[in-house]
C-alpha cells in the first residue's frame, strides 16, 4: 500500500511560524505578531494582530511567543484551508481512497 506522507503536515503551526518570523530567531515578536499573515492554503483560528492575543498567547510573559507557546493554546487551531494531497498523482495512476477530510 503506498502512503502519501511527502504532502501532508501533520503539525501546521511551524509552517505558520515560519511564514511571519521575519528575523529567524524561532519565535515571533509582538511586532511580527502585529504584521502576522495566513500563508496561502491555511485557516488560523487565531486573533492575529491583537496585542491582547500576543498576550495571552506569551505564557512566560519574555515578549515573544515561541512555537511551543503558539501550540499550547486549544483556541489556536491552524488548518489546511483545502486538503494539500487531493490531486497527489499517483504512480500507478490510481487516487487515494483514505483522503483525510480537511477541517
Amino acid at each position: 500500500m503506498l502512503r502519501r506522507v511527502c504532502c501532508e503536515l501533520s503539525d501546521l503551526a511551524p509552517y505558520f511560524m515560519d511564514f511571519n518570523d521575519k528575523d529567524r530567531d524561532g519565535a515571533l515578536s509582538l511586532q511580527e505578531w502585529m504584521a502576522s499573515e495566513v500563508p496561502s492554503g491555511l485557516r488560523v483560528e487565531l486573533n492575529l494582530r491583537s496585542g491582547s492575543e500576543f498576550k495571552s498567547l506569551d505564557a512566560n510573559r519574555d515578549g515573544k511567543i515561541s512555537l511551543d507557546e503558539l501550540g499550547a493554546k486549544p483556541s489556536a487551531k491552524i488548518y489546511w484551508s483545502e486538503d494539500p494531497c487531493a490531486f497527489w498523482s499517483w504512480p500507478d495512476g490510481s487516487e487515494d481512497k483514505n483522503q483525510s477530510a480537511v477541517k
